[in-house]
């Protein structure tokens, strides 16, 4: 049984590197014997590392250029792609870069191709359609299941046409919140047979273990805190985010940085709290560096790279927990912290909405640094209440969604 894995990111977002892991793991509990490949975006060695016995290439359409230039490669090597699926054509593939032509062929030679978990398919940029070729390439007679995922908002008419087309040759469609299902039964038009009602893989994976303990006490070592000396830690993550909905974007970006400094002096300054800014997504340390200093209060940034397993650790020390990135929210809640979500994307509403605690975010777009303080103070007030409800809150979630492992013993 061959098996292939697309649209996988890479390990510098260690929310995706989660999921990949759990998406791995899921396979092979399900098909031990089976021969996974999978295609990413950056970061093949690294991915190597970790997982040595899957064959690893590069995603198809990955140009170095910028701008217009890198859209007009990347348009030229999708098409290829797509030519070289005609019969008698196969031999265009070879066109392509050595590596995204061993994406292909091993897309083209597998029994089942999965599309990685995650968040990728909405049209706010030109990566959607690299996305869907991934799922579009996959042989007739191969199953196709996209693991579970968020799929919209598609708000072009061409682009909508072009999902449903392709959408609709999957075997199973793994919609990992509420939003996502009602958008593809009521937008897309999608026959509900093909549709799985699932959650977000990372809430089942605990990859975080006792022999991790040296390597979380160097880390913190690094980052210049003591989890044990008596001050309560408030951990954050940010995004650097370009806030393409704001009309006026410099402008909500500053409420955003300003408002996140106002939250972090209030509550180290009123209630002894040493803030941390951990690095789920390398990108995003311009944006932690810019907040630290805004801030009157000292600000710890950890600026390494670090595998999940010691970040979810890491994260798991917080006292409360302010997250922009949403599956650091989430390492956060595996381990039962008060958590405050900030909303920059859908995923991350329709998701707390589905664990029902949608009255635990605030919107990036016009942040709200008051009512942040609001629930964070009430946790304050009451933490073994606050940690009781999110521990019942994941509860309910993990028995009441399915796993990709559940589909794939449906669909093998």
């Amino acid at each position: 049984m061959k098996v292939m894995i697309t649209n996988a990111f890479g390990r510098s977002n260690r929310g995706d590197s989660v999921l990949l892991d759990e998406c791995i793991a899921e396979v092979r509990a399900v098909l031990p014997t089976a021969e996974i490949s999978c295609s990413v975006f950056e970061g093949i060695e690294s991915s190597r590392a970790v997982h040595p016995n899957v064959r690893w290439s590069e995603r198809i359409g990955n140009s170095t250029g910028h701008g217009i230039r890198a859209k007009i490669v990347t348009l030229w090597l999708i098409f290829i792609a797509i030519i070289a699926t005609i019969p008698g054509l196969g031999w265009v593939s070879s066109i392509l870069p050595k590596t995204q032509h061993e994406s292909w062929k091993r897309i083209r030679e597998a029994d089942i191709v999965i599309s990685a978990p995650g968040g990728y398919i909405h049209d706010t940029n030109f990566a959607y359609y690299v996305a869907l070729l991934h799922i579009a390439l996959a042989r007739r007679s191969a199953r196709s299941i996209l693991a579970p995922q968020s799929i919209g908002p598609i708000d072009s008419l061409f682009a909508r046409l072009v999902a449903r087309r392709i959408l609709m040759g999957a075997d199973a469609i793994c919609a990992r919140e509420s939003y996502t299902f009602e958008f593809l039964t009521d937008e897309l038009r999608l026959p509900t047979k093909i549709l799985r009602r699932s959650g977000d893989s990372a809430f089942w994976n605990y990859s975080v273990s006792a022999s991790n303990d040296a390597q979380v006490k160097s880390a913190w070592d690094q980052i210049g805190v003591d989890p044990e000396a008596g001050d309560p830690i408030l951990g954050l993550t940010v995004v650097d985010w370009n806030f393409p909905k704001s009309e006026n974007a410099t402008a909500a970006r500053e409420l955003y940085v300003d408002g996140l400094a106002a939250v972090i002096d209030h509550l180290s300054s009123e209630h002894g709290m040493r803030a941390v800014i951990f690095n789920q997504v390398s990108e995003d340390l311009g944006m932690a560096a810019r907040v630290a200093a805004t801030c009157k209060s000292r600000v710890a940034v950890d600026t390494a790279s670090r595998e999940p397993e010691i970040l979810r650790s890491l994260i798991g020390s917080s006292t409360l927990f302010i997250g922009t990135r949403f599956h650091s929210c989430i390492f956060a809640m595996m381990a039962n912290c008060p958590t405050l979500a900030i909303a920059y994307l859908p995923k991350t509403s329709y998701i707390l909405k589905d664990l029902d605690l949608d009255h635990r975010q605030v919107s990036i777009d016009n942040f709200d640094a008051k009512r942040a303080l609001l629930t964070l103070e009430k946790d304050l007030s009451d933490l073994r209440a606050a940690s009781w409800e999110i521990e019942e809150a994941v509860s309910v979630y993990r028995k009441s969604h399915a796993q990709l492992r559940d589909v794939l013993a449906e669909e093998t």
